[in-house]
């Protein structure tokens, strides 16, 4: 019946039991609706939550997801912990909607995690998590702290139009790939203190500050304000005015700076071989004037005292 309890803890769950369970849960509307369930160490492969209404608390704590693992539109209306789960491929939370508090504690994504205009109610809090591949965040909404404290990222992360009602924290974080931290809006803190990053990290956040202080960066792309204590970078891109950031003990490689005041309008400069014949032509026309005075023998008085 719709929103009855499961429990499966370390139990496997396949193709045809997923089918009998759907079955017993679905509502007339054929939406399917469980109440409390607990999967814990269990060994899930084959299974879609595609569109599942979860009405009560979740847990899919040391779960392992074998291949891949859909929860696309998929609602949780109460509380749901992924903590320690392992997902062997490719996981879609895509448009899924969390209602209540919702944490992947030290999770192992092994292929894609596609978190594509999700939704989070309260926090959503990765943090110590694990991902082996793409980190999408695109156009996802966390109605309250976004934390991924010390996670690792092994391949591209993107967060480009993601909305954060309070903080987005990545402390501790590791980026071994390109990571794209906006454009984004949050209502409090970016911070990314401590983190590192091998590759490309850009930040474009609407926020009332950023903070990266203590971090290791290779090439990094920050919109000021932003505080930059003690941070190392190897190569900086300030998108705006360098006198709103902190650099107290920073060690900055190389600098650049568009659109603040030390950004200067570039000058317009003849090209080097137009501006060179455009000067020898200047002298062969004053001589070709001299000449011709003289051959007529005609200087104006204005002229004279060149007159050899």
């Amino acid at each position: 019946m719709p929103g009855c309890k499961v429990d499966l803890r370390g139990r496997a769950l396949g193709p045809e039991e997923w089918a009998a369970i759907r079955t017993a849960a679905a509502a007339p509307d054929g939406t399917v609706r469980l109440g409390r369930c607990r999967f814990e160490d269990a060994a899930v492969e084959g299974v879609s939550f595609h569109g599942v209404v979860f009405e009560g608390d979740v847990s899919f704590c040391r779960t392992r997801f074998g291949k891949g693992a859909s929860f696309y539109q998929t609602v949780f209306e109460g509380n749901v912990s992924f903590c320690e789960a392992v997902f062997e491929g490719n996981a879609s939370f895509h448009e899924a909607a969390f209602h209540g508090h919702a944490d992947f504690l030290r999770a192992r994504f092994g292929g894609d995690a596609l978190f594509g205009h999700a939704f989070w109610r309260r926090d959503a809090d990765f943090a110590e998590t694990f991902f082996q591949g793409v980190a999408d965040f695109d156009r996802a909404v966390f109605g309250n702290d976004a934390l991924f404290h010390g996670a690792c990222f092994r391949s591209v992360v993107s967060l480009r139009h993601a909305e954060v009602s309070r903080h987005l924290l990545l402390g501790r974080a590791l980026f071994h790939d390109h990571a794209w931290i906006g454009p984004l809006t949050a209502g409090g803190r970016v911070g990314l203190d401590a983190a590192r990053s091998w590759r490309r990290l850009r930040v474009c956040a609407d926020a009332p500050a950023v903070t990266a202080r203590r971090t290791v960066l290779d090439q990094a792309r920050l919109k000021p304000p932003v505080d930059l204590s003690g941070a190392v970078v190897r190569e900086l891109l300030l998108d705006g005015d360098p006198g709103l950031c902190e650099f107290a003990e920073a060690r900055i490689g190389a600098l650049t700076v568009r659109g603040g005041p030390a950004a200067e309008e570039p000058r317009r400069t003849r090209h080097p071989r137009l501006a060179t014949v455009g000067a020898l032509a200047l002298v062969f026309a004053v001589l070709a004037v001299f000449l011709s005075l003289r051959q007529f023998d005609h200087m104006p008085a204005h002229l004279a005292h060149l007159h050899p």
